[in-house]
């Protein structure tokens, strides 16, 4: 080899450690020479996976990702998910509907039960103790005598007649039919006796006055309370007519420790 090709072979060694001085300290930062146009890495040398700008992790290539994709997922509930439902906006039209109606039908539906098949009482006096105490409160069937027969014994509410001797004209009274219609009463001895056979109420208090017989008049009836002697009723003031009735009680309703049927 003459003097002039080893210079030029010595010279074509330098630039490619000049080459390869490049690259190293272009991956400490250095200038990199950019590859050429057309020149392709071969899979798995020199190749770097691909950085995502947001995350900083590795970015998956599925087929089809990418923000649009995303937007469905988020904005509905997958299949089967559990959907929250957004809270309900109070309107006058929904209080109507769901408040006010449906009190007003209840209300109404009592009012008419109250008026012509059940009411409500409570008992303002002693005269019925001890069966019914002092400040219960009662259930009035007010149809009972549309089907059935008035029987002795029957607890009912009626509105008095006009000679009562009672404090308040306005409230209805509450005995117990003793005599119907055609009836012969007595009371006498502390017994109560009903066509000559006395007349038992295991609750009643034994009376300590005394009444001689006497027929109870056609569409009257003779009412006493249990509380005998303290009872404001036939025995002081006569007969009750049978229109006067109100309705028969059926039950004790209140409190729950006196709750009975009549």
């Amino acid at each position: 080899m003459d003097p002039e090709e080893d210079k030029q072979f010595k010279q074509g060694a330098d630039g490619d450690r000049g080459k390869d001085s490049g690259r190293s300290s272009g991956r400490d930062g250095g200038w990199v020479t950019p590859p050429p146009p057309g020149w392709e890495s071969p899979a798995g040398l020199g190749s770097e996976p691909r950085r995502d700008s947001v995350t900083g992790g590795q970015r998956p290539e599925y087929p089809g990702a990418g923000p649009d994709d995303l937007r469905p997922a988020m904005e509905a509930p997958a299949a089967g998910g559990v959907e929250i439902e957004r809270p309900r906006r109070f309107t006058v039209k929904k209080l109507l509907r769901d408040v006010v109606i449906p009190l007003a039908v209840a209300f109404a539906v009592a009012m008419f039960v109250q008026a012509t098949v059940a009411k409500p009482y409570k008992i303002p006096s002693g005269s019925m103790l001890p069966t019914i105490q002092l400040g219960d409160r009662i259930l009035t069937n007010r149809v009972a005598y549309h089907y059935d027969d008035i029987k002795r014994g029957d607890v009912i509410v009626f509105n008095p007649p006009a000679n009562h001797t009672g404090a308040d004209p306005g409230v209805p009274f509450v005995k117990r039919v003793v005599g119907l219609p055609g009836d012969v009463i007595e009371v006498r001895n502390g017994k109560t006796l009903v066509n000559g056979e006395v007349f038992e109420v295991p609750e009643a208090v034994t009376p300590s006055y005394t009444r001689p017989p006497e027929v109870v008049p056609e569409g009257q009836l003779f009412v006493l309370g249990d509380n005998r002697n303290e009872s404001s009723d036939s025995h002081i003031w006569g007969y009750v007519p049978i229109e006067n009735i109100i309705g028969r009680v059926e039950l004790v309703y209140w409190p729950p420790r006196h709750m009975r049927r009549m």
